[in-house]
């Protein structure tokens, strides 16, 4: 299964070395951080120049950046018509998108894209008050046929409970101070 962090909001001289500590445990991070393009900028040039594997950076939404970088991987938020664009000049690249609904898979899969992000599977911190998704709605995302991680409420006690067919797991604190095996 592929296992994908998510950046915790956290400064960047705490950050750089917790990705560190964690870079062979993981396939891929997504850099999910409210900072300015120059923030940003700056975090990829130090990961990248003290020897952060290239292919296990997932930009979110920056193309720019992506471009400047010369990356293969990025993320966008469900239904974000950039994604598309994207996907249909460049092919090569793997692209994901956060997908919220069985609609929202076939929109991704029209498209092309290589897999979503479905959440959330268990409750979460991230969503206070809000429901899991339901065996039929996880279902129903399934069916569609794109590859989907799970996301949301991901522990070390939900990891077994990911039902069969998705084609791995993504989390945020899971993956801080701690080494994560399938």
């Amino acid at each position: 299964m592929l296992r994908i962090a998510i950046t915790p909001d956290k400064p960047a001289d705490e950050l750089l070395p917790s990705l560190f500590q964690i870079e062979n445990d993981i396939d891929g991070v997504i850099l999910r951080l409210e900072w300015t393009e120059d923030q940003l900028y700056s975090l990829i040039h130090d990961l990248l120049n003290t020897g952060f594997n290239p292919d296990k950076l997932i930009i979110h939404s920056h193309v720019g950046l992506l471009r400047h970088f010369n990356l293969t991987h990025i993320h966008f938020r469900q239904g974000d018509g950039a994604a598309y664009q994207l996907k249909a000049a460049q092919p090569h690249l793997s692209i994901s998108m956060a997908v919220h609904s069985a609609e929202a898979c076939a929109e991704a899969r029209q498209h092309q894209l290589d897999y979503g992000l479905y959440s959330h599977l268990f409750p979460t911190p991230s969503k206070p008050g809000l429901a899991p998704k339901s065996d039929e709605e996880m279902n129903a995302a399934l069916a569609v046929g794109l590859p989907l991680i799970a996301l949301g409420g991901i522990t070390h006690e939900t990891l077994p409970l990911i039902p069969q067919g998705f084609i791995g797991y993504a989390g945020i604190r899971l993956f801080e101070n701690s080494n994560v095996q399938e």
